[in-house]
């Protein structure tokens, strides 16, 4: 498989898991009013999700660059993060790096700065839009719990109403055996 067979099978996966998610929670049957309104929360909340995705995903297909193999190094400062790209770059003798040093030896520290606000800004949209989902997928999972407590109390409130008329269905036909038994006793 290439990379962009990859990455189409990793959306497809996402997709399905999100329509799958959708499909059992338009399944759940909820006759008090706050659950449904809790239901359809949470099914707007998915479906927002889901375009976004889907809108993301058409930006980095549009954009990506399947050619090119991408690896991605983070840690702390002076963990060796350079040392070990200069090292591979210089080891596969990247002509791209010989003719950036060429034209740029005198602007390194211009470039660097560069890199680093593009970085920057990489990294704080990346967090934000980490943050946004997290927020949505606690407030899906506080509505969940809320719509599980409202579906106990739905099934509690429904047990206790069959026993009732159980009770009273007894009550009833125990009186109307009591009267034919009278009614037989004296005859």
């Amino acid at each position: 498989m290439n990379p962009q067979q990859d990455f189409n099978a990793l959306y497809t996966d996402i997709s399905e898991s999100i329509a799958s998610a959708m499909a059992e929670i338009s399944k759940l049957e909820v006759e008090h009013k706050d659950g449904k309104q809790e239901l359809t929360k949470i099914t707007d909340r998915l479906q927002t999700i889901r375009a976004r995705f889907d809108d993301e995903l058409k930006l980095l297909e549009k954009h990506a660059e399947w050619d090119k193999f991408t690896i991605a190094f983070f840690g702390e400062t002076n963990a060796g993060k350079s040392t070990i790209i200069e090292s591979l770059r210089i080891m596969f003798k990247e002509e791209l790096r010989k003719k950036l040093l060429l034209q740029n030896s005198h602007d390194l520290d211009q470039y660097e700065e560069a890199l680093n606000h593009h970085i920057n800004t990489v990294r704080e949209t990346f967090g934000s839009i980490y943050a946004e989902y997290a927020g949505e997928i606690r407030e899906i999972r506080k509505s969940a719990a809320l719509l599980r407590i409202i579906l106990q109390e739905e099934s509690t409130t429904r047990i206790k109403r069959k026993c009732w008329m159980f009770a009273l269905g007894g009550a009833s036909a125990a009186t109307v055996v009591a009267v034919v038994i009278t009614i037989l006793w004296r005859g």
